[in-house]
């Protein structure tokens, strides 16, 4: 219990590390936002690598979306490093059960979580196409 306990703080800990410097660096209408991916937006293309500012009606919306992109790209990688590690751990947990039934429960639901982590993780990165669908 504890260590699942730790392991969620810490998920958490990093998560929060990553998404509060994206936030912090606040989109300045001067200078706009540079492109991590190239995004569709009211069907007008904005390529990865160009820069959008107030000269586009469009660009608090097209930076917003930049941004969510950038963030749900931090979350998918650390999310896709905690799957691997927790599937490590569920098997290690099963190789050196030795027959012993709680051990092997222990392994079997590390494995079990890390695959929901996994669908969590596939989720997060379908989420931005999903918002440009509904919204652009």
């Amino acid at each position: 219990m504890i260590k699942s306990s730790f392991y969620a703080l810490l998920l958490a800990i990093l998560v929060v590390s990553l998404i509060f410097p994206n936030m912090a660096s606040a989109i300045d209408p001067i200078t706009g936002c540079k492109m991590a991916e190239t995004i569709n937006y009211n069907g007008n293309p904005y390529t990865k690598g160009t820069t959008v500012n107030d000269s586009n009606p469009d660009w608090g919306a097209v930076c917003t979306l930049n941004m969510l992109n950038v963030v749900l790209n931090w979350i998918f990688a650390a999310l896709m490093i905690f799957v691997i590690i927790m599937v490590l751990l569920g098997a290690f947990s099963l190789m050196s059960a030795a027959g012993d039934p709680a051990k092997v429960a222990k392994g079997r639901n590390q494995i079990m979580y890390a695959a929901i982590g996994l669908i969590v993780a596939l989720l997060a990165r379908a989420f931005p196409s999903l918002v440009q669908v509904l919204f652009g």
